[in-house]
Parts: structure tokens; sequence; C-alpha cells
């Protein structure tokens, strides 16, 4: 395996680096418009890797059969189309595109051929949401309702290039709520996922164009489920609510809890602290195989659709005016 870096920003030093180098991969290659950047990840490894201000230099150079892309959305489109004339696996980071349409092209770039496409969703690795997954099929409880809460207090929301329609493609609708939408998808092992309602809402004076909180029903195998999203929130939540017919399940990164409806606790377990990306990592680079990406592929596209489904129903979708 030879596997480069294109994008050398916060989520790849914080994340993607100590990931990879977890699982003993080596990097051949990074690349990033600022040196600093570089430094930064030159600084996380204990071996000289060759680094570029291009990524078509760095392509010709070392010529990487996979490569991690982490870039502001409105990049993608050019580097990806530059990437696919050469056979390679990108693991490019999340939307997989701005549009529904844009996905379509990538889609095309992805299938039957030696170029491929693996969109970052590490969350759906959360050891936590495995075990609440486990426990709900384990108890085959009927479940009416899920509430999926994903919020930070962000000191700069919507900062730099997210701050524009233009080069974000939205707010933390599609950015945060990608990773919601894929929860429910692998909770319910992909079934059509259907909006029932959608408010998106820019609670800014005029700083930035995109939403910052979402509020959106969705529906799948007839359970209902909320999911409230923000990057102004006044503290972090990240946790996921199960409504059953006589179950209550409870989840966060640290801890599962299952209690009756007269609120006794039935199951409980601390869940260890194990990088969801290095999991994702694993499958990605030696478990997933050819029908890992056909599964991610599929479920990309299904994402962009609810995403966009939803941008459209809401009653705020002129986000750029």
């Amino acid at each position: 395996m030879k596997l480069a870096i294109i994008g050398c920003g916060n989520i790849v030093i914080k994340e993607h680096i100590p990931a990879i180098d977890s699982l003993g991969v080596k990097i051949y290659g990074v690349c990033d418009l600022l040196q600093e950047n570089i430094n930064n990840v030159r600084n996380l490894l204990n071996y000289y890797v060759p680094s570029f201000l291009s990524y078509k230099e760095l392509i010709s150079l070392i010529k990487p059969d996979t490569v991690v892309i982490a870039l502001p959305h409105a990049m993608y489109y050019e580097v990806l189309s530059y990437c696919s004339n050469f056979p390679m696996k990108v693991i490019k980071e999340k939307p997989f595109a701005l549009t529904l349409s844009q996905s379509k092209i990538f889609s095309d770039l992805s299938r039957d051929r030696d170029f491929k496409i693996l969109t970052v969703c590490q969350k759906r690795y959360t050891l936590a949401y495995e075990i609440l997954k486990n426990k709900i099929y384990e108890t085959q409880e009927k479940i009416f309702q899920i509430d999926i809460r994903y919020t930070i207090p962000s000191r700069n929301p919507n900062g730099r290039w997210r701050s524009q329609f233009s080069t974000s493609g939205g707010g933390v609708w599609l950015d945060m709520g990608h990773h919601v939408v894929d929860i429910i998808n692998y909770l319910f092992n992909g079934k059509e996922i259907k909006i029932n309602h959608a408010r998106l809402i820019n609670s800014s004076n005029g700083e930035y164009n995109v939403d910052d909180i979402a509020f959106v029903e969705l529906e799948c195998d007839k359970v209902i489920i909320i999911a409230y999203i923000s990057c102004v929130a006044l503290q972090k939540h990240e946790d996921i609510t199960v409504y059953g017919q006589n179950k209550i399940f409870y989840a966060n990164k640290k801890k599962v809890v299952v209690k009756n409806k007269k609120q006794e606790i039935i199951y409980a377990i601390k869940v260890k602290d194990i990088s969801s990306f290095s999991r994702m990592y694993k499958e990605f680079l030696f478990e997933g195989g050819e029908a890992g990406f056909e599964r991610n592929l599929n479920s990309s596209i299904s994402l962009m659709r609810v995403l966009e489904k939803a941008f459209e129903s809401s009653k705020y979708n002129k986000l750029t005016d």
C-alpha cells in the first residue's frame, strides 16, 4: 500500500494521521497549500515524509495507490476528476458531494474502474453505537421513535470557507447531518429513509449564509426519527435515544444504557475509548474488499438524496438570499 494525503488540516492532524499510524500504514507523501499544516503532520510521524504544494506533483512523483483527501467541499470536484485518471483508492472526507447531481458524477467515476471513492463515515464505527444496535436486535424490541442529538459549541461557527454556500454547499445539515443520516442508515441496514419535515435555520446576523441549526423529522421502517443538529449550541452533545414498546435504549460514545418504562436500569456498560477512525480505516484498507466499496458508494448516494430532500423541503431553503 502506498498512501498519500491531500489536505493537512485539523481533521487530518487530529484523527486521520493517528488512525493511519496506529494500523502501521506508512504515509509516502503529503500535500497542502500551507507549509505550517505540512509541518504539523510531520511532527506527528517518526519518519521523513516528502511534501508538496501541488497535488498533481504529488501524484506524478509518488504514484500512490491510496489517497486520503480532506479539503474544502468546493475543491473536491476538481481534485477527484484529476485523480480519476489514475488507478487508486480515494478516501475522502464527507460529504460525498455538494449536491445529488454531483454525487452521480462521482459515482460514475467510481464504478467498474480501477478508481474507487470511499467517503469518511466514522460515526457508524463508534463502538457504543454498535453495542446499541446489537442490544436492540437482541431484545427484538418494537421501536417507535429515535432521537439523535448532535451539537457543538463552536467558537467560530461556519468560519472561513464554511461561511458561504458557494464554497461549502450548505451548513450543519450537509456537514454534520451527513453523519446523522449515515447513523440511521447503519441502524436500519440501509432501508429507505424519508423526510417528513425539515427546518434549517440561520441564526447569525449576516456573518454567513448557511444554516447553523437543523431540526429534521425523518422516518425509516415506520419509525419516527427526530434529529437536532447545531454548531451554535451551549454544550456539546452526541447521543442517541431509542424508544421501544417496553424499553428505552440510550448511547453516547462513552456508555450504553437500557431501561424499562419504569426507568429501572436493566443494562448498562461503559464503553472503551476506541478510535472510530481506526476502526473505519481497518475496514476500508484491510477488510472491506469490493463489497465494502460498493456498500459505501451506494450509502453515500442514498445519503445525498436524503440530505437534498430535507434541504428542498425546508422552510428556509434559500440560504444564498
